[in-house]
């Protein structure tokens, strides 16, 4: 199937965090049986024109040493003019010393004629089994064409060295940070690499420390800088979500979860010169105590 190997769709301005946000932008500790903790996400754009672009909520608990990690972002009437649709992405693990272990983890969503579901899995702190099934409709795919593949067999993408397939978290295991020096404000919370695989790219996020801001949810945040850094999967003949994730300038602002050491974004910004993309936390809260 030659579509499998062509460019990316182009993303309009603001679709990319929603996209970013569903594959996540890293690790935890966590008592056992402790209460879920629950954050909802307003994900807008701010340029020429403003875009309310969907809403997304995530969702950590654990349970002994295991813990469970989920993700469900609906787009709205506006976003929907662009053909995009919903995305949801699921992880599990253990609960090691060193924070969080991936064992699989899945991602499905929709945009314009493709639907794309990714799965893999982990032994250790290694990748394993790699697995993209993509679905077209529409134009020339009337009745629809589908196709698998592990995507670090395709000449098509820059080659996954062995080196880079260690030590990686999924998206979502990547949104929980274990506080770091002294408190959650500590600059050497921000002063980290993470190495991350979505299922088809792999890159790192390296960041840095920007200051500290008020906010409304959780009172002071501390804000980090990061660059995305590809390494691994994207297409060598270029596509557009790479380009824009490596061209923009990135903020999260990082606050306390209730009830857990961890830090998770309470906002996430990607700025470029036709404005900033927002994903903005409007509730940080713990269920089933």
């Amino acid at each position: 199937m030659k579509w499998a190997r062509a460019r990316s769709p182009r993303l309009p301005r603001g679709i990319v965090l929603a996209v970013a946000l569903s594959l996540g932008i890293g690790q935890a500790g966590a008592r056992a049986n402790s209460p879920s903790i629950v954050v909802t996400y307003d994900v807008e754009y701010d340029g020429l024109l403003s875009l309310d672009v969907g809403r997304a909520t995530v969702q950590y608990s654990a349970t002994g040493a295991g813990y469970q990690l989920s993700l469900s972002f609906r787009p709205s009437s506006s976003a929907h003019s662009f053909a995009v649709g919903p995305a949801a992405a699921r992880t599990s693990g253990l609960v090691s010393t060193r924070g969080l272990s991936p064992a699989s983890a899945t991602l499905d969503y929709s945009i314009r004629s493709l639907s794309e579901t990714r799965n893999f899995t982990f032994a250790g702190d290694r990748l394993q089994s790699v697995h993209i099934a993509k679905k077209k409709s529409g134009g020339l795919f009337k009745d629809g064409s589908a196709v698998g593949y592990d995507p670090r067999a395709l000449p098509a993408y820059a080659p996954l060295s062995d080196a880079d397939q260690k030590g990686v978290l999924d998206p979502l295991s990547a949104m929980f940070l274990p506080v770091a020096g002294k408190d959650g404000l500590d600059r050497a919370n921000c002063e980290r690499k993470l190495r991350i695989y979505d299922g088809r790219r792999r890159f790192d996020l390296v960041m840095t420390y920007r200051g500290t801001e008020k906010t409304a949810l959780n009172g002071e945040a501390l804000v980090c800088s990061a660059s995305y850094v590809p390494i691994a999967g994207h297409s060598l003949e270029g596509d557009d979500f790479t380009t824009k994730m490596r061209d923009y300038r990135i903020a999260v602002a990082l606050v306390a979860a209730p009830g857990s050491n961890f830090l998770i974004p309470a906002r996430i910004t990607l700025t470029d010169a036709g404005g900033d993309s927002v994903a903005e936390a409007k509730a940080i809260a713990l269920s089933g105590r």
